[in-house]
């Protein structure tokens, strides 16, 4: 025989579920939402990052030990070394995020916290005393540099969701490493530019640093 508690759940049936009817406002509001996602879409892919620049690293030549024997400039005249994780130091890496982008492996792209930090620290200050933005706000400016202003930072948290979209964490990082200034008219960190030296073409000078 069925206990009394089997047979309570033996009576319980479920009807087919129906959704909600919606109500002219929340129609409304659902039609201004859906809109508002297809523009952002659009002007996403109508205005896309510039990542093409990563990739316009300056050409070196090997030898058959893998060493370099010559290297070029970009077409902008500047020494950029393309930059690959798996050849660059961790502990490197793991110092660069702690200082730069600690929630960089998982913010949208920005963040939030180090943002209101920022704003805080400037409302009490009058001045900008410490920084909001990520790495990828970083790549995104040296992608597009604009001055230092309160609409190209928005411009920045825009672009840097629109990177965040297109690349993985790793591949940001790379792009990153590859793009970020290391005095003079030299780009990027790689695992080749170990001691450094020098390589002259035309005249100019490339010192190579070690990451």
């Amino acid at each position: 025989m069925n206990s009394p508690s089997e047979l309570g759940r033996a009576r319980v049936r479920r009807g087919p579920r129906t959704p909600l009817p919606l109500t002219q406002s929340g129609k409304r509001w659902a039609g201004v939402l859906l809109a508002c996602m297809v523009t952002l879409f659009a002007l996403d892919q109508i205005f896309p990052p510039p990542l093409e620049r990563v990739r316009d690293v300056s050409p070196v030549v090997l030898d058959h030990n893998g060493e370099w024997l010559m290297a070029f400039t970009t077409r902008q005249g500047t020494w950029r070394l393309e930059a690959r994780l798996d050849e660059i130091d961790p502990e490197f890496q793991r110092r660069l995020i702690a200082i730069e982008d600690e929630r960089f492996w998982f913010h949208p792209g920005f963040d939030p916290i180090a943002l209101t930090r920022a704003s805080v620290s400037y409302a009490r200050a009058g001045r900008v005393t410490q920084g909001g933005s990520t790495i990828t706000m970083q790549l995104a400016r040296l992608l597009e540099p604009r001055p230092r202003t309160i609409p190209s930072k928005l411009i920045e948290i825009i672009r840097a969701m629109q990177i965040e979209r297109r690349l993985s964490k790793r591949e940001i990082l790379a792009a990153y490493l590859t793009m970020a200034p290391y005095g003079g008219n030299l780009e990027g960190c790689a695992r080749r530019a170990g001691r450094i030296s020098s390589a002259t073409r035309n005249g100019s000078t490339m010192r190579r640093w070690r990451c």
